[in-house]
């Protein structure tokens, strides 16, 4: 390779555009040159460091510029806000909305129903005027639409699966209802994808405006990377690094993800007075890089069908409190609620 010469303050650059060039040629995949990337230049300082050095009254112009913007915002029509507030009034008491850059962690055991939240959040969010990108690596593209359907018409999943004979009116009802929404749920389908993979795509939309929240079912379902696989050994390493890296992905794009994760098998057995997050699967690693992490628990009865009741603990919140709610599950339906009170 021909050398190239520069001034001092731009040799560095020029031994750095070198060594990238090497690693193409070297067919470096794109994650781990990226990745190697952003790590020189942390090396070299000057630019990545100014440009992240925040002077202390720089940092109140910065925040005045907050407050304004937040003030216009409020002026807007609600569906032109794009605030990612929160379907239930139980969960608007602790949380506030999903703010840019920040990982929000769902979690349950099997058949507490959160991919009935992902769903509901995610509609929710796209009828306030958000465009979601809604990851999802188990359930196909019909289930998820019939349960969508159900969801808004009130029919059950066995009739919509069936062709919903006599039921035109409903489904057109209910397709004019989707159809107005301001923003939308885009779906991306993942089995099998590594997350690199899924943020790869996630930057993509995030570029042509279809990506201003993710929400991402789940997180244990992405396949290792090849990367990951010589790196680490054990899985909940792979799953750490995976976390890291939606994390960083969401802070540097400041898109928000809401996530979706598996519980242990010791929280699988926790009742609701002592769940906390150590019930989630290598919670250590996942939990410390959540802003917010909600914990769902349903009792099994003794006909082995769970309870319609869900017993909510809002367990990690950096931006306000924590605490217990109480909602209820129209499961036939897909479809979940507050618990209204006389």
């Amino acid at each position: 390779m021909t050398p190239m010469h520069g001034t001092p303050e731009t040799e560095p650059y020029l031994v750095l555009a070198q060594e990238i060039m090497r690693r193409v040629y070297a067919d470096v995949d794109g994650p781990t040159l990226n990745q190697w990337i952003l790590h020189q230049l942390g090396r070299l300082g000057t630019a990545a460091g100014d440009e992240a050095f925040i002077p202390w009254l720089e940092s109140l112009v910065q925040y005045d510029e907050i407050i304004n913007d937040i003030r216009s915002r409020a002026e807007l029509p609600a569906d032109q806000r794009r605030e990612l507030v929160w379907p239930w009034a139980s969960w608007n008491a602790f949380l506030d909305p999903l703010e840019p850059g920040m990982l929000a962690v769902l979690a349950g055991a099997d058949g507490s129903g959160k991919t009935i939240y992902a769903e509901s959040l995610a509609e929710h969010w796209a009828k306030a005027g958000a465009q979601v990108l809604f990851v999802h690596f188990e359930l196909n593209k019909r289930v998820m639409w019939h349960r969508r359907a159900s969801r808004h018409t009130s029919l059950d999943y066995r009739t919509l699966r069936q062709g919903a004979l006599g039921f035109d009116n409903e489904l057109h009802d209910a397709r004019q209802t989707l159809e107005r929404f301001p923003g939308g749920v885009h779906y991306l389908p993942t089995p099998g994808w590594t997350m690199e993979r899924v943020l790869q795509e996630a930057t993509r939309r995030n570029n042509d405006g279809t990506c201003d929240v993710i929400v991402l079912d789940y997180l244990e379902k992405a396949a290792p990377s090849e990367r990951q696989t010589k790196l680490y050994r054990d899985l909940w390493m792979r799953e750490a690094d995976t976390v890291e890296s939606i994390k960083t992905w969401s802070e540097s794009t400041s898109t928000p993800v809401f996530m979706l994760s598996q519980f242990n098998k010791e929280g699988k057995g926790t009742g609701a007075s002592n769940l906390d997050r150590t019930a989630i699967r290598g919670a250590g690693e996942k939990t410390e890089k959540a802003n917010v992490v909600i914990l769902l628990h349903r009792e099994k009865l003794d006909n082995g069908e769970y309870s319609s009741n869900v017993d909510v603990r809002f367990d990690k919140n950096t931006t306000g409190r924590t605490g217990n709610a109480k909602q209820y599950m129209d499961a036939a339906h897909f479809r979940v609620g507050d618990i209204v009170r006389k």
